[in-house]
């Protein structure tokens, strides 16, 4: 899964979907820190990636983000073991290769 890892998900979150192989680009890294919701839209739209973050916005919080045009997006625990949201992923891609507009929790009861 190419996933896009806002700025606010721990290193070691990040560090366990990579171990499994996934693509992680970072905010930081690949955008600039501190850019707009709409910009790291823009970016995973553009790059094709699900974006993985803890940010309410991306859930449905803030009403003025239109997040309904999208590929998809991870809304992580990070007080979540990052094994366990590396599962998630990993079962998330077993099941599915395409989660445009879809937004889910992780780890979840949800599989």
């Amino acid at each position: 899964m190419r996933l896009l890892a806002d700025e606010h998900v721990p290193p070691a979150v990040i560090s366990a979907p990579r171990g499994e192989g996934h693509d992680v680009a970072v905010v930081g890294d690949e955008v600039e820190l501190g850019s707009e919701d709409t910009v790291l839209l823009e970016f995973a739209r553009e790059t094709n990636r699900t974006i993985l973050s803890e940010d309410t916005d991306f859930r449905g919080a803030n009403p003025e983000l239109a997040v309904g045009t999208h590929p998809g997006v991870v809304a992580c625990d990070t007080a979540a073991s990052p094994g366990k949201i590396a599962t998630a992923v990993r079962q998330i891609e077993a099941y599915t290769d395409d989660l445009s507009e879809a937004v889910l929790f992780v780890p979840g009861d949800w599989l």
